[in-house]
């Protein structure tokens, strides 16, 4: 019985033999590639903020939500989007020590196409170690200059020379915070604690004057400003935590209240605003959408939405009511059919349908988990 079943042992190894040669010489190995650019189309640029480690920017397709890759800057990251979509910039932390010591701020231009960095060079490290925001990162009109927010806790904006790749100059605002490039020039607008907004300038040599201060426009204590706005034209327009609206012209030397428009006066449930990215415009349809939640509270205007309202500004009046799903940052597209996304407290993307009219509807058309453990800025390409 040994020998028999030694013959059939045998007999087996043999055949599993030639039946693996075979399949061996069936066997056609895969050949892996490297896309050089990414594929055509809108993009979601979703940051993904991280505080114990790399940051990442992660971009998706607007149409489908197809993950077409990432960019990886530095801790506590903030980040803006050229106008023609191409060029991102970047600025993040690196730390030798996280309990202490020195860090390094750089500033990074990647080529959205390869998602590859062009460029990188070391900025000021007063580098505010806030979370992103549009007002702590942008670029003046003619995308030649670099505005980023220090805070030491002392306030400033690193003025950046991306032509000559260094930084131009630092410009103290004391007790204001946020940089809203102007129209046109080397100018921005700041949001201050005292009530006021502040208009600063500067030049080409680095030199800069007095800011153009504004008499006070708001009320910190009875109705504080959310420091993250809009422009629309001329005007730069704020949400306050009591749900009105602020209207600043900072085209001349200061800025000037040019009116305000209560968005939640007589309606019932405690409605406010809340979120960071909370208010997002549409120009060619002339709309805003505001992030808003009920019950509000001292402290609740940092609560993710349960609505989000669209407000006509023309006439200053919200024009819709759409149910929300706990967002805190929102981005619209500039198209003549705008497409609204939020970002979620979860980490995730919402795509909403907007349909115009005499009331708009938003429709939510697609969701994405991307995974984010602080998902907190959208940038879009269109």
């Amino acid at each position: 019985m040994k020998t028999g079943y030694a013959i059939t042992l045998v007999s087996a190894v043999a055949a599993g033999q030639a039946v693996a040669q075979d399949s061996a010489e069936e066997f056609v190995p895969e050949t892996l590639t490297i896309e050089e650019t990414i594929s055509e189309g809108p993009n979601v640029f979703a940051m993904d903020q991280a505080w114990a480690g790399p940051s990442a920017v992660n971009v998706l397709g607007a149409e489908d939500f197809a993950m077409k890759g990432n960019m990886g800057p530095g801790t506590t990251a903030q980040m803006e989007l050229s106008k023609d979509g191409k060029t991102l910039y970047t600025t993040s932390v690196y730390m030798e020590r996280y309990t202490y010591g020195p860090v390094t701020v750089v500033m990074h231009e990647w080529d959205v196409p390869t998602l590859s960095v062009r460029r990188e060079f070391e900025i000021s490290n007063k580098l505010a170690h806030v979370e992103s925001q549009n007002a702590l990162l942008s670029l003046t009109s003619d995308e030649a200059y670099l505005l980023a927010q220090n805070a030491t806790p002392a306030t400033s904006i690193t003025v950046v020379d991306l032509g000559a790749g260094a930084p131009l100059a630092e410009i103290p605002t004391p007790g204001c915070w946020g940089a809203f490039p102007a129209v046109e020039g080397m100018k921005f607008t700041t949001i201050c604690g005292d009530g006021t907004l502040a208009s600063y300038s500067f030049e080409a040599d680095g030199s800069f004057g007095e800011p153009g201060k504004s008499e006070k426009i708001f009320d910190v204590d009875e109705d504080a400003l959310f420091t993250n706005g809009v422009r629309i034209g001329s005007e730069l327009v704020f949400v306050s935590f009591n749900g009105n609206l602020y209207f600043v012209d900072d085209s001349g030397e200061a800025p000037v209240l040019t009116g305000t428009a209560p968005l939640t006066e007589g309606v019932l449930g405690g409605w406010a605003p809340s979120g960071s990215e909370l208010i997002a415009y549409n120009a060619p349809t002339n709309t805003a959408f505001v992030l808003m939640h009920s019950g509000a509270y001292n402290g609740s205007h940092k609560d993710p939405a349960t609505e989000i309202w669209s407000v006509d500004m023309e006439t200053r009046t919200v024009i819709g009511r759409s149910p929300a799903h706990h967002e805190n940052g929102l981005a619209v597209t500039q198209t003549e059919e705008p497409v609204l996304y939020g970002a979620t407290e979860d980490g995730n993307v919402v795509r909403y349908d907007v349909e115009m009219g005499d009331e708009v509807t938003l429709t939510q058309a697609g969701e994405f988990e991307t995974g984010a453990g602080f998902l907190t800025l959208l940038k879009l390409d269109r």
